[in-house]
């Protein structure tokens, strides 16, 4: 009986620390918006610059950082701002990240290897990684020209895949996501 208390205990346990992973793999958003501005004077929009940082292992793929600026093209469209080359009311500045993380959990009593009777037995809890992953993050800023001001900004932050059309729909359903509190809604036809 005590073999099936202890296996029960080591699923629950490896459930605990798998579950973060499982919502990590959503992506996470962060908003931030300068106080009173009145989004319905801007009009048109530019994207300026692209910063990519990357870890040596997982080149960002030129594909992958098109469909990112698409999605974006996309989401400012379909509220109503068009894209001009000259002259912009908004400047939209990208930054991407890439970086590798590992998965740790602490180890527990019933981690420790069995007692066999001597007196000075010590255990400690430790951190052991159980895994690494990729996070990908991308951050995005409104910047009005005329005041020379960040007015919006919004980070989004997902765990990367190896497969490209698993990566391909967390850009497509992230961006959307990141484009969710802005303040101009999309119009509808």
């Amino acid at each position: 009986m005590k073999t099936n208390i202890s296996m029960k205990v080591n699923f629950f346990t490896s459930l605990f620390f798998l579950l973060p992973l499982l919502v990590f793999s959503q992506t996470i958003v962060s908003y931030d918006k300068a106080k009173d501005i009145d989004f319905s004077k801007y009009k048109t929009y530019q994207i300026s610059s692209l910063d990519v940082k990357t870890i040596p292992e997982f080149e960002p793929k030129v594909s992958g950082l098109n469909l990112i600026l698409e999605e974006i093209a996309k989401q400012m469209e379909s509220r109503g701002f068009i894209k001009v080359v000259q002259n912009p009311d908004l400047i939209v500045n990208l930054g991407v990240s890439i970086v590798s993380k590992d998965q740790t959990k602490e180890t527990n009593i019933q981690d420790a290897p069995l007692y066999m009777g001597q007196r000075d037995y010590k255990w400690e809890s430790k951190e052991v990684v159980i895994g690494s992953y990729n996070e990908g993050t991308v951050t995005l800023d409104l910047v009005d020209t005329q005041k020379k001001k960040l007015i919006w900004q919004v980070v989004g932050a997902s765990v990367l895949s190896e497969k490209r059309d698993v990566n391909r729909k967390k850009i497509i359903e992230g961006v959307k996501k990141m484009y969710e509190n802005f303040p101009v809604k999309p119009k509808t036809n």
